[in-house]
């Protein structure tokens, strides 16, 4: 009777609780989301060392492995941090310097070529309506001419200038969040020994061994499958950015270094990114030939299959291990969730699920 009495109990409490939760549902997600604010830094710093850790132990197994000098032992992983911030620092450079000034020739190229083009489009357009009535319809009333649509762009950007100052302020505060989140992984992967020592004895303390087993089975198989899709992406941006900018040198398609770069770097988005970089381009070339545009989407889309069914997984192989399927779900549902955020780790996050059911199914 007692027991059952401390059943009935137990029930009514969690009854209790999910009406709680499903009346304050709001608040509790607007706690919730604020919460999150406040933990950004931290998690943004533990995703920054994550990264940098794969780089710091790429350098620690070049930098004097066998050496037994005290100094150079004691010293070995600040070098180690320092030269992995630089490697990063040092493509940066790179790209931006092969980028940011073929992007401020083609911006002003673009505005000047536009009504140009523009009109020419519009012209065939409207040449091509006259056998489709309704076509026509659609396109006299809004026949603007390539300097209105121009002058209307300069018109509504002039409409921004009153939110610069917001702007301005939550571009500030989010500098400021990734300087704490920058400091936070330095010292998360210098001291990353004892972390791990620490976190140990903690679990040891308050959970059973069972319990930790199953936890770190769990932490290595996301461990290894997020740290193969940074390397894999990596390694595919590097390789399709330089085969793109290759390709427009030898078929004498403009901006090769400039458009190379920005599939290359777009490219780190799974799936889509490579497409994305290919809209940039094609918006840039077609300011110097729309023949050469539509050359260079062609030639996109042939290297696009050509690298993701030869070279990629040979350079990279399984290294993820999930199907393509199940790559465009995760990235759908990422995306929708969370924007471009969700994109980028809705991949690794769903193929360590996979990974983790695929061996609870065999096993």
């Amino acid at each position: 009777m007692e027991v059952r009495m401390k059943k009935i109990y137990s029930l009514l409490i969690l009854t209790g609780v999910i009406l709680a939760v499903v009346v304050n549902s709001t608040s509790i997600l607007e706690w919730f989301r604020d919460f999150i604010v406040v933990l950004n830094p931290i998690i943004i710093g533990c995703v920054m060392a994550f990264i940098l850790n794969i780089l710091v132990v790429k350098w620690e197994s070049v930098y004097f492995v066998d050496t037994k000098n005290k100094i150079i032992i004691k010293t070995k992983r600040g070098v180690c941090i320092l030269l992995s911030i630089l490697s990063v620092l040092l493509i940066l450079f790179f790209v931006s310097k092969l980028i940011l000034p073929q992007v401020n020739k083609s911006i002003s190229l673009f505005i000047q070529q536009f009504p140009t083009v523009y009109d020419k489009i519009l012209r065939d357009i409207i040449e091509y309506s006259e056998k489709v009535p309704f076509l026509k319809n659609a396109i006299i009333p809004h026949n603007l001419d390539g300097k209105e649509i121009i002058e209307k762009v300069m018109g509504i950007s002039a409409n921004w200038v009153g939110g610069i100052f917001s702007l301005l302020g939550s571009f500030l505060g989010l500098i400021a969040n990734l300087v704490i989140a920058f400091i936070l992984a330095i010292y998360i992967v210098a001291s990353k020994e004892r972390l791990c020592k620490q976190f140990n004895k903690v679990f040891n303390k308050i959970l059973s061994q069972k319990f930790i087993k199953k936890f770190y089975y769990i932490l290595d198989i996301t461990n290894s499958t997020f740290r193969s899709f940074f390397i894999g992406q990596f390694l595919e941006a590097i390789v399709l950015g330089s085969l793109c900018t290759l390709g427009m040198y030898i078929l004498g398609i403009p901006y090769p270094p400039m458009i190379g770069s920005v599939v290359g770097l777009t490219a780190l988005i799974p799936l889509v990114g490579a497409y994305i970089g290919g809209g940039f381009g094609f918006i840039m070339i077609i300011t110097h030939s729309f023949f050469d545009g539509i050359a260079f989407v062609i030639f996109l889309i042939i290297l696009q299959q050509f690298e993701g069914n030869v070279i990629y997984p040979k350079v990279v192989g399984t290294s993820v291990g999930l199907p393509g399927l199940w790559v465009l779900v995760a990235i759908l549902v990422g995306g929708g969730l969370f924007g471009v955020t969700g994109v980028f780790f809705a991949v690794p996050v769903m193929a360590t699920l996979y990974k983790l059911l695929e061996n609870y199914v065999e096993s």
